[in-house]
């Protein structure tokens, strides 16, 4: 009787567990449910009626999802799928939650209800994609494992920095004061914008991308402090804090957003093991922070920093919206219905194309399109402004319906690969690589025109830790030959 019990429990312990960063069948299921539920009681009498219970239907989907996911791990909290859903839900509903007495007054019922179906199929399709996904990369894998010096930390921080502030010290001649001034002028009006540098000079307003870089630089050395000298703690601090009050300063939320994204995962990745509270605590924290940022940077966007401070930050200098206010992106969605496909036609390859070809500098390819034959703001009759509709919008101009299911989940696709490399055995170096990649994720549920993009300073961070490495290994032998000496 023993034996045979013993058998059995043998037999369980052998038994393959899923690994934590794979994604949970029962948990998109239910998500799937909750999706369905939703749309099958979306109406409404006002376009807010209908835009809040899908906030509401999504809300407690996404949630759900989420708890399942974090019974493998809490650090599933950062699975890179399920940031993606977050980032969405962020731009499309979560101000829905709140009062909006304005928006009943813009758009119709009947189109919001449009859009939000079509939210809710990007939904489904980035919760499938994320389950057909490809193995890791090895090398990328065996990249983010080795170990890695705190002073090659500290340096390609530094290097970052550097590149990264070179555009903007090049525009203001070097001077940190006029910098530091012009940072808190109008965004618009600023001497290194990339229109103002043209031709090859825009060239390194490209390479502001390393920038992103710094913020999850910054979460590991303070998750790992007891690692680093007191010097090397200070100067990261405060080039970190710097990098926070420029993304602040220059009223775009979703800079500051990926910066405050990207530090949380790096911080939280590389928390020792167990210390889930402190990661919570933080993250938590960051959350409210993003929260209190959103209004007040939609305040002084148009006025600088500057100017908002000069005047105490009265309120009659934010836009006379009730409750939170994100972008509307659900209303520039939902009348994207009206003129796709018709009297547009769907606008098909031309948005994956654009995707794909917009990151070559148009200086290295002077024949690269200028955009897509019909734009989003020519087709919504708001030219010379910039309208976001997320990547759902983009989808349904390319193939309706069908397209946004197919992209959002090429998309979960992505993120759920990225995910294959989140391992709780990776070196800082490891980590800066996996939270980089958080850029591309989160930039490219606002436009998927950014994906692209959004990759280089996971690139970039995946190169330079390379060549550093190589070197450092290379020289380890001569150090320990002086070592005897």
């Amino acid at each position: 009787m023993n034996r045979a019990g013993g058998s059995r429990t043998r037999a369980r312990a052998k038994r393959p567990r899923s690994a934590p960063n794979t994604p949970d069948w029962g948990a998109t299921g239910l998500f799937l449910a909750t999706l369905f539920v939703t749309a099958f009681f979306l109406d409404g009498r006002s376009s807010y009626a209908v835009a809040h219970r899908a906030a509401i239907g999504v809300g407690i989907g996404l949630g759900g999802l989420t708890l399942l996911e974090m019974r493998h791990s809490w650090r599933n909290l950062f699975r890179a799928d399920l940031m993606a859903m977050a980032a969405l839900y962020f731009l499309t509903l979560f101000e829905f939650w709140f009062s909006q007495s304005a928006f009943a007054n813009r758009i119709t019922a009947s189109l919001v209800q449009q859009g939000a179906e079509l939210v809710l199929w990007g939904f489904g399709g980035l919760a499938l994609g994320r389950h057909f996904v490809p193995g890791h990369s090895q090398k990328v894998t065996r990249l983010m494992r080795q170990p890695t010096p705190p002073s090659l930390i500290v340096g390609v921080f530094w290097v970052c920095m550097g590149i990264g502030y070179l555009y903007m010290l090049l525009a203001v001649n070097f001077n940190l004061v006029a910098m530091v001034e012009s940072m808190l002028g109008p965004r618009f009006g600023r001497p290194w914008g990339r229109g103002r540098l043209g031709g090859w000079y825009a060239l390194l307003y490209e390479l502001h991308l390393f920038k992103y870089l710094i913020p999850p630089l910054f979460g590991v050395v303070v998750a790992r402090r007891n690692r680093y000298s007191t010097g090397q703690i200070v100067s990261v601090v405060a080039g970190g804090l710097f990098t926070f009050f420029d993304g602040f300063a220059s009223g775009t939320r979703n800079i500051f957003g990926v910066y405050l994204l990207t530090f949380l995962v790096g911080y939280s990745f590389a928390l020792p093991h167990g210390r889930w509270k402190k990661a919570a605590v933080v993250s938590g924290a960051g959350t409210l922070l993003m929260y209190w940022a959103t209004s007040v940077m939609l305040a002084f966007r148009n006025i600088g920093l500057g100017a908002y401070l000069a005047i105490g930050g009265r309120a009659r200098y934010l836009e006379s919206k009730s409750g939170l206010f994100i972008d509307y992106n659900l209303q520039n969605i939902s009348r994207l219905t009206e003129v796709f496909p018709e009297p547009y036609g769907y606008v098909g390859w031309e948005v994956p194309y654009w995707a794909l070809v917009r990151p070559i500098p148009r200086a290295l390819w002077p024949g690269k399109p200028k955009g897509l034959s019909t734009g989003i703001e020519e087709a919504l009759g708001a030219e010379g402004l910039t309208l976001s509709t997320t990547f759902v919008g983009e989808a349904y101009m390319a193939g309706g319906t069908v397209g946004v299911v197919l992209i959002a989940m090429v998309l979960g696709m992505l993120s759920s690969w990225w995910t294959q490399h989140l391992e709780r055995r990776n070196s800082d170096l490891g980590i800066l690589v996996y939270a980089s990649g958080f850029f591309a994720i989160a930039i490219g549920m606002r436009s998927m025109f950014w994906v692209t993009t959004g990759m280089l300073p996971a690139v970039a961070a995946v190169v330079i830790g390379t060549i550093l490495l190589r070197r450092y290994t290379a020289s380890r032998p001569q150090r320990a030959a002086r070592a005897v000496h």
